[in-house]
C-alpha cells in the first residue's frame, strides 16, 4: 500500500532520522526515477522514522534491490558526528563500540549489538519494533540489508584494507534469487536465522584505522556525549512508553505496573507524567496497538488470531471489536482495502 506522505514537524527525539542519512535515501529514490512530494520539503534537523520508512517502502515496491542501493549510498559523511568519530578510532573494535553508543544520533531505525564468541564476533542489527513489528517481512529485510550494505561500504574507508566477513545472516526467508546479495558480501549467506548478523573473525577487530587520532577522538566523544545526553533528556515519557510497548505486548507484560517498572519509575509517577502530557496509559496503549495492528494487516500474512495474540489480546473477538472502534472497519475489511 505505500501511501502518500508529506513532511510535518516532528516532536524532538520521538524517533528520528538525521538529514544526511535521509538524504542518502532520497538520492537513491530519485536515481530510480521515482518522485514523492515529501522529498521536496525540508526539516531543520531531522525527519521522523515513519517518514523515512514510508519513502523506503515506496522504493522497495518499485525495485527489488532498493535496500542494496540505499546501503551503497551511505558514506561516513551521512553519519553526523559518528562518521568523524569512526575515522578517529584506533582500530575496528573501538569503531564498533562507537556505533553501539552513538547510533541513535543518526537514526532510530533499529538497534545495533555486538556479541563476542570464541574466535568470532557478530554485529547484530534489529529493526525498530514499533515501526517494523514483523522482523521476517520484506520491509525489515530490505532495511536490514541497507544497514549491512552501508557497513560493508564504509569498512574499507576506515581500515584501507579488506575486512574479511565470514557470514551474513538474515531473519528473512531465503529469496528466490540470492545472487545479487551474494555479490554484496562475496561470502556465505544464511536465511531464516534467529537474528540479523554480520559475522567476522575476532582478529579482524584489531585492524588499525589509518586516520585514527586519539586527540580528535577525545574531543568528538565529549561532543557526542553532550548530544546524547540532550537527546535522552528531551525524550518525553510518551516516546519512552511507546518504544517498549511492542515487546511488552508480545510477552504479556504490559500492565501499567509492568511498564512503570521497565521505565524505572513508580506507577504513580508514570500516571502523573502521562497526565501532564495530556494523555493516559490506556490512550497510549490503544495508539500503539492500532499502529501495530495496521502494520501487521497491511504487510504480513499473519492470521487474525496471531495478530490478536501479538497485540496482547486474550481473545480474537476483543481485537476485532477494538480495531473496528479505531478504524470503523473490521480487521479483514481493512486488510482487503489496504494490504500491499
Amino acid at each position: 500500500m505505500p501511501i502518500d506522505c508529506s513532511i510535518t514537524p516532528t516532536s524532538p527525539f520521538k524517533g528520528e532520522v538525521a538529514l544526511p542519512y535521509w538524504q542518502s535515501l532520497v538520492d537513491v529514490f530519485k536515481a530510480c526515477g521515482l518522485t514523492d512530494r515529501s522529498i521536496e520539503e525540508k526539516e531543520p534537523n531531522a525527519v521522523s522514522v515513519e517518514q523515512y520508512i514510508t519513502l523506503f517502502e515506496k522504493g522497495i515496491s518499485r525495485r527489488e534491490d532498493f535496500g542494496l542501493e540505499v546501503g551503497k549510498s551511505v558514506s561516513l559523511g551521512a553519519l553526523p558526528v559518528l562518521g568523524m568519530m569512526l575515522l578517529s578510532c584506533h582500530n575496528l573494535k573501538q569503531a564498533l563500540e562507537q556505533i553501539l553508543r552513538y547510533e541513535s544520533l543518526n537514526h532510530n531505525l533499529g538497534v545495533s549489538q555486538v556479541v563476542h564468541h570464541e574466535g568470532e564476533t557478530q554485529y547484530i542489527w534489529t529493526p525498530n519494533r514499533l515501526h517494523l513489528p514483523n522482523p521476517h517481512d520484506e520491509l525489515s529485510f530490505q532495511l536490514t540489508l541497507s544497514v549491512f550494505t552501508s557497513f560493508k561500504t564504509f569498512l574499507p574507508q576506515l581500515t584501507k584494507e579488506e575486512v574479511s566477513i565470514k557470514c551474513v545472516s538474515f531473519m528473512y526467508p531465503k529469496p528466490s534469487n540470492i545472487q545479487r546479495y551474494k555479490n554484496l558480501v562475496n561470502t556465505h549467506l544464511k536465511f531464516n536465522q534467529p537474528c540479523n548478523a554480520i559475522t567476522i573473525d575476532s582478529k579482524e577487530l584489531q585492524k588499525v584505522i589509518t586516520e585514527g587520532d586519539a586527540t580528535l577522538f577525545s574531543a568528538l566523544s565529549a561532543h557526542a556525549d553532550d548530544l546524547l545526553l540532550t537527546k535522552k533528556n528531551q525524550r518525553d515519557i510518551i516516546w519512552q512508553l511507546k518504544s517498549i510497548f511492542p515487546d511488552a505486548l508480545q510477552n504479556r507484560t504490559f500492565k501499567i505496573e509492568d511498564m512503570a517498572n521497565q521505565l524505572n519509575v513508580s506507577t504513580r509517577t508514570l500516571q502523573r507524567k502521562l497526565n501532564h502530557s495530556g494523555t493516559g496509559f490506556q490512550e497510549v496503549l490503544d495508539e500503539v496497538r492500532q499502529h501495530l495492528a495496521e502494520r501487521y494487516l497491511r504487510g504480513s500474512n499473519l492470521s487474525m488470531h496471531e495478530i490478536a495474540s501479538l497485540l496482547g489480546f486474550q481473545e480474537q473477538s476483543s481485537f476485532n471489536h477494538a480495531f473496528k472502534h479505531w478504524n470503523a472497519l473490521s480487521p479483514s475489511e481493512y486488510r482487503e482495502k489496504y494490504a500491499d
